[in-house]
């Protein structure tokens, strides 16, 4: 092993560490850098469930939603949402994608729900006379999911890195609306199917999303015990506005904190 001289290792040794200092700094620095963030999705994103602030219409935002709210929490050089309710993957690509451009850093979204019947499988599932019905209207969800989904899903994700090939792309899914607990608005039969359900969708988002080169956040976990059958819901109940959405209480403690710390690893 080759020694430096005591003379030359008493002048290398700061160099080297001041180096090191600095190349830390540039990485804290970059790492901090503000980012032009745009949100895309639907009324998840939007956030339905956390009462609109009246200024985008019928796409009902609000500054509770997850975008919004990651975005007060790291103060971007820019935030842009788009997100509209009752979008779908082709309404994303019509109406949403445009805002994405080449200096866009960030994009997060939620979609797919609509494309799947989120809305009619709800109506079916809770008018139905028997839980034969709801079970039909969630397999034709699910058929949707697997076979459909992914394709569209994946068009979607390609525009975004045509329009913004250096961003970051964060995909999230969606929480079980009901779960475990004593105060389900419907059945347990009809209950379980429509979490299984979304369970089929996450998963088909899942794999498009790593597939295409985009992260996947998974929200069922932090939802877990919040469920319209518990006692302490993150979701809105049946027969109000926002209903089967995230309440701001949902967006707060479910998606943002998988959010920061997705973003974060990426």
């Amino acid at each position: 092993m080759r020694r430096f001289p005591p003379g030359l290792r008493r002048t290398l040794v700061p160099l080297v560490l001041a180096l090191a200092a600095t190349l830390t700094g540039v990485q804290a620095a970059a790492a901090a850098e503000p980012v032009d963030y745009v949100a895309l999705g639907d009324s998840y994103a939007a956030g339905v469930g956390a009462t609109p602030d009246g200024t985008s219409g019928a796409c009902a935002r609000s500054t509770a939603s997850y975008p919004a709210r990651y975005a007060a929490a790291t103060g971007p050089a820019s935030f842009t949402s788009v997100a509209c309710s009752g979008a779908t993957t082709a309404g994303v690509l019509r109406d949403q994608i445009s805002a994405v451009t080449k200096d866009t850093d960030l994009v997060t979204i939620t979609v797919g729900g609509n494309d799947t019947g989120f809305a009619p499988v709800l109506a079916r599932c809770t008018t139905s006379p028997d839980d034969a019905g709801c079970d039909q209207a969630v397999r034709a969800g699910e058929r949707v999911a697997r076979y459909v989904l992914p394709s569209a899903l994946a068009v979607v994700l390609g525009a975004v890195h045509l329009r913004a090939p250096e961003a970051r792309v964060v995909v999230l899914g969606y929480p079980r609306l009901f779960g475990d607990g004593p105060g389900c608005p419907l059945n347990a039969v009809r209950s379980a199917r429509l979490d299984a359900g979304a369970d089929v969708l996450n998963d088909r988002i899942a794999e498009t999303a790593q597939r295409f080169g985009a992260t996947f956040v998974d929200v069922r976990p932090a939802f877990g015990g919040h469920g319209l059958c518990s006692a302490a819901p993150w979701i809105v109940a049946p027969g109000g506005p926002g209903a089967y959405h995230p309440t701001a209480i949902g967006y707060a403690r479910g998606y943002l904190p998988v959010l920061t710390a997705a973003v974060e690893r990426t």
